[in-house]
C-alpha cells in the first residue's frame, strides 16, 4: 500500500513539471486515488508557488485550480467533498505561515480560487461566497489571522468592498457569527475577534456597516456576556474608559498587589562609580536605562563602556515582579499617559540611571583603536555599579558638540566619530536608513544614520553595538549561545531598488507611493532560531539596551548571566534546557503581546483625539 502511495504520488508530480502535462491522466488519477492524488497536487502547486513569477508556473497553477473545481463540481459524494475541503484548509493554515505580505500578495488570486474549491465542496452552506475580494479577506480573518495586514488589505481594496453589495456585510456577518460561537474561557478568541471586529466598524468601512446594523440583531441573540459588552460599546458610539479600553487588549493600568520589594545591590559588582557617566535622554524622562563613559588609554587607544540598566542584579527571574513585566512585555507610551512594566519605584527609581545616586549596571565594555574600530579580544561583560555624573538631553549634547567650549565636548565628539565609524562601515545600514529617511520624509536622505543630529547617532549607535555585543562575544569565544534573537527577514532588494530609483525623480515622495513602500517593508521580530538582521546588516543582534522598558532585554540579561558571566558555575546543560523552553515560549507570546499593545496604543489615541475616552468622575 505504502509504495503504491508513493508511485502514484511521484506519478502525478513527474506528470505535473513535465513540458507538457496531461490533465487528463492527472484527473483520472484524481478519480481513483484521490488522497495520495490531492496531496501531490498541492504540494505541487506549494512548489509552484515559490516561483510565481515564471510565466510556465502560473499557467500550470492556473490549470491545476480548474482541475480541482471541476471535480468538486462533479463529484456528489459529501465525504470525498469534506476530505477535499479538509485539505485545502490544512494547505491555507500551513501557507499563511509561511508566506510574507508581499508573496501573498502575488499568490492572492489562487489563494481565492482555492477557497472556492472550498465554497463549492458546501453543498449546502450559507458560508458560501463569491469572488476573489471575499475570499482572501475570508482567509485573512480565520487563516492568516493578522490584523495588520487584515488592515492593510482592507485599505489597499476599499472601494471594492465598499462599492460591492454582497462582499462587506457577507463578510462582517461571518465574522460575528462566528464570535457569538466563541466559548466564554477562551479568551484568546474573543480578543482577537474583537480586534477584527473593531478593526471593520472603526475604520473607513465603518460608515457602511453601521448604516445596516442588521449585525445587532445576530448579536443580541446571544446571552454571553462579551458580546453584550461589545453591544454596549456600539450603541453608545465605543465611548468607554481608558480601563475598559484597555482590558479589551488583556492591557492593565494598575499592578496587581505584591509583597515583592527590591532595593540596589552593590557588594559583588565592579565598582565604576568614579566614572564620569553621560546619559542622553529627551527633557523630563526618568526611565533612563542606559549611559556611556570613554577614556584614552595610554597606549593611544580607547577603551569604551556602555552601562545598561541592570534587572537580573536587582529582581530574581521567577518573581512576580519579573512574571509581570513579561505579561506586560514592553512599556506602552499614550497622548496623555504611558503604561510601565515595573512599577514606577523601579522603573523611575532603583532600575534608573538617575544621577547622583549609585545604580546598578550591566557594563559592556570594549576597547577601541586609533582608528575608530573595535578590537574584538577585548569584548567583556561586567555586573557594575556606577553613578550618572551628567544627565544630558538631546539638544543639550547637540550644543556642546556645535560650542566645543564644554568640559565634556571631547568626549561627546570622540563618541560621534567612533559611533558614525562604525555606522558609515557597514554599507546595509547605510542602504536601509537611506530607505527609511525616505519613508520618514527626512530632508538629508543619504545619511548613513536614521537621524542626522550627532546626539540621536551617538544614542542610536550606541544601541545597535550593545545589540551587537552578545553576537560578537558568541562568535570569537564560540559559545554557541542561544538567544532571543531580534531578527529582520532579508527585505525585497529589487523592489526596494524599483521604489528608490522611482524616488530619485520624485521631488516630494507621494503618501500613496509612502504607503506602498511601508506595505512591503518586512518588520523585525523576536526568534529562538537566529536567521541574522538584515536591515543593520549583521549575522545576529540580541536587544538588551531598554531592559527596564521592554521585557525581552531584561530576559537577555538574566541569559547572559548564566550563559556567559557565570558560565563556568553550576550545570551548563541544565541552563541551556531551562532557557530553550524559556526563550521559545517568550518569543513567541512577546510578537503576539506587541503587536496587541501597538493596536491598543493606536486605538486609544483614536479615541482620544475623537473625544471618546470616558473620564471618570474625580470624587
Amino acid at each position: 500500500m505504502g509504495k503504491k502511495s508513493k508511485s502514484v504520488t511521484k506519478e502525478i508530480k513527474t506528470e505535473i513539471f513535465s513540458c507538457t502535462p496531461d490533465y487528463d491522466l492527472i484527473y483520472n488519477y484524481l478519480t481513483t486515488n484521490f488522497d495520495e492524488s490531492v496531496s501531490a497536487i498541492l504540494n505541487s502547486i506549494l512548489k509552484l508557488f515559490r516561483s510565481i513569477e515564471n510565466i510556465n508556473n502560473t499557467e500550470m497553477i492556473e490549470n491545476l485550480i480548474i482541475l480541482l473545481t471541476n471535480f468538486a463540481k462533479k463529484n456528489k459524494n459529501k465525504n470525498t467533498l469534506n476530505k477535499l475541503y479538509e485539505k485545502i484548509d490544512v494547505f491555507l493554515s500551513n501557507l499563511s505561515k509561511s508566506f510574507n505580505w508581499k508573496e501573498l500578495m502575488d499568490i492572492e488570486k489562487y489563494i481565492s480560487g482555492l477557497v472556492n474549491i472550498q465554497n463549492k465542496c458546501l453543498i449546502s452552506s450559507n458560508l458560501k461566497g463569491k469572488g476573489d475580494k471575499y475570499n482572501f479577506i475570508m482567509y485573512l480573518v480565520f487563516k492568516k489571522r493578522d490584523i495588520e495586514l487584515l488592515g492593510k488589505y482592507m485599505m489597499n481594496n476599499m472601494k471594492e468592498l465598499i462599492i460591492s453589495n454582497n462582499i462587506l456585510p457577507s463578510v462582517f456577518t461571518n465574522i460575528i457569527e462566528r464570535y457569538i460561537n466563541i466559548e466564554e474561557e477562551n479568551t484568546y478568541e474573543i480578543k482577537y475577534f474583537n480586534q477584527v471586529i473593531y478593526l471593520f466598524l472603526k475604520g473607513k468601512l465603518g460608515d457602511k456597516l453601521l448604516s445596516n446594523n442588521d449585525y445587532i440583531s445576530i448579536l443580541k441573540t446571544s446571552d454571553k456576556s462579551f458580546v453584550w459588552d461589545l453591544i454596549y460599546k456600539v450603541e453608545n458610539d465605543f465611548v468607554m474608559s481608558k480601563e475598559e479600553l484597555a482590558s479589551t487588549y488583556g492591557v492593565s493600568f494598575y499592578f496587581p498587589l505584591c509583597k515583592e520589594r527590591y532595593d540596589y545591590k552593590g557588594e559583588t559588582t565592579k565598582d565604576y562609580t568614579k566614572q564620569e557617566v553621560i546619559t542622553i535622554d529627551n527633557i523630563g524622562d526618568t526611565c533612563l536605562d542606559d549611559g556611556l563613559f570613554i577614556k584614552k588609554r595610554s597606549n593611544g587607544t580607547y577603551r569604551l563602556y556602555i552601562h545598561l540598566a541592570n534587572v537580573p542584579e536587582i529582581i530574581p527571574y521567577m518573581s512576580n515582579t519579573m512574571r509581570e513585566a513579561l505579561r506586560r512585555q514592553k512599556t506602552i507610551y499614550l497622548p496623555d499617559d504611558n503604561i510601565p512594566i515595573f512599577e514606577d519605584y523601579l522603573s523611575n527609581g532603583v532600575l534608573s540611571l538617575l544621577p547622583n545616586k549609585v545604580t546598578n549596571v550591566l557594563t559592556f565594555r570594549v576597547d577601541v583603536d586609533t582608528d575608530y574600530s573595535l578590537l574584538l579580544d577585548t569584548l567583556t561583560i561586567i555586573p557594575s555599579r556606577i553613578i550618572n555624573r551628567h544627565q544630558l538631553s538631546y539638544e543639550e549634547v547637540d550644543e556642546i558638540i556645535k560650542k566645543g567650549d564644554n568640559s565634556l565636548s571631547e568626549n561627546l565628539n570622540l563618541l560621534s566619530e567612533i559611533f558614525n565609524r562604525l555606522s558609515r562601515d557597514n554599507l546595509r545600514i547605510k542602504s536601509f536608513h537611506k530607505f527609511k529617511n525616505i519613508l520618514s520624509q527626512r530632508t538629508d536622505t543619504n545619511s548613513s544614520k536614521s537621524d542626522t543630529s550627532p546626539s540621536h547617532l551617538i544614542v542610536e549607535q550606541s544601541m545597535v553595538l550593545s545589540g551587537r555585543f552578545v553576537p560578537m562575544l558568541n562568535k570569537y569565544h564560540n559559545l554557541n549561545l542561544i538567544m532571543p534573537w531580534r531578527v529582520h527577514p532579508k527585505f525585497d532588494e529589487d523592489y526596494a531598488k524599483k521604489i528608490l530609483d522611482e524616488i530619485d525623480h520624485i521631488d516630494e515622495m507621494s503618501d500613496a507611493l509612502r504607503r506602498v513602500a511601508r506595505d512591503y517593508f518586512p518588520k523585525s521580530y523576536y526568534s529562538f532560531e537566529n536567521i541574522g538582521h538584515a536591515g543593520l546588516g549583521i549575522q545576529g543582534y540580541v536587544r538588551v539596551g531598554s531592559s527596564a522598558r521592554r521585557a525581552m532585554d531584561a530576559l537577555a540579561e538574566y541569559i547572559i548571566y548564566d550563559l556567559i558571566i557565570n558560565r563556568d558555575e553550576g550545570d551548563l546543560d541544565y541552563k541551556y534546557y531551562f532557557w530553550e523552553r524559556e526563550i521559545k515560549y517568550w518569543c513567541e507570546y512577546a510578537n503576539n503581546k506587541i503587536a496587541e499593545n501597538n493596536s491598543f496604543a493606536e486605538e486609544y489615541a483614536y479615541l482620544r483625539r475623537n473625544g471618546k475616552i470616558l473620564e471618570l468622575e474625580k470624587k
